[in-house]
């Protein structure tokens, strides 16, 4: 039985006392606690890092020292993040508009119309975070859609 989703009670030790306070002040802005909104800022920063080179356009195969040495300018688009939304159906159109590669995070639904193939999502969607279903039909590439997921607790094939 997986223990993701559970929680559990930590100390951590070392944390800067002014991030906390404010930390704890967007908490209670939120409506959330303190544990709660550390629970999402741990999957984004997990998400970042994975994301790592992709987040500036860089494959990840990319030899480091290509790396330093290819000039911000010539990077892909920054990337968009949208963030907590409750249910939301993208199409090949919403994904071709879009000025930089998606950040998908905290949506309960996200749905990818049939218009939307592997193609243009590998190109268009960096990463889906902390999602409650995800749903895809038959023309999506299910590991492309998982490779590029990170907390997510349902997938959904259509017919």
């Amino acid at each position: 039985m997986s223990d993701r989703g559970k929680v559990k009670n930590v100390v951590i030790r070392g944390v800067d006392a002014s991030a906390y306070e404010e930390m704890s002040s967007l908490a209670k802005r939120m409506g959330l606690s303190v544990g709660a909104l550390a629970s999402q800022a741990f999957k984004l920063v997990l998400a970042l890092a994975d994301a790592g080179p992709q987040l500036v356009g860089i494959p990840q195969d990319t030899p480091e020292i290509l790396k330093r040495l290819i000039p911000s300018r010539v990077l892909k688009g920054r990337p968009v993040f949208i963030r907590h939304v409750g249910r939301l159906v993208l199409s090949r159109e919403d994904l071709e508009k879009a000025p930089g590669p998606l950040f998908l995070f905290g949506i309960d639904e996200l749905v990818f119309d049939p218009s939307v193939d592997t193609r243009i999502f590998e190109e268009k969607v960096l990463r889906i975070v902390d999602c409650g279903r995800v749903v895809i039909h038959r023309g999506l590439d299910k590991l492309a859609v998982l490779t590029r997921s990170l907390f997510i607790k349902e997938l959904v094939e259509k017919i």
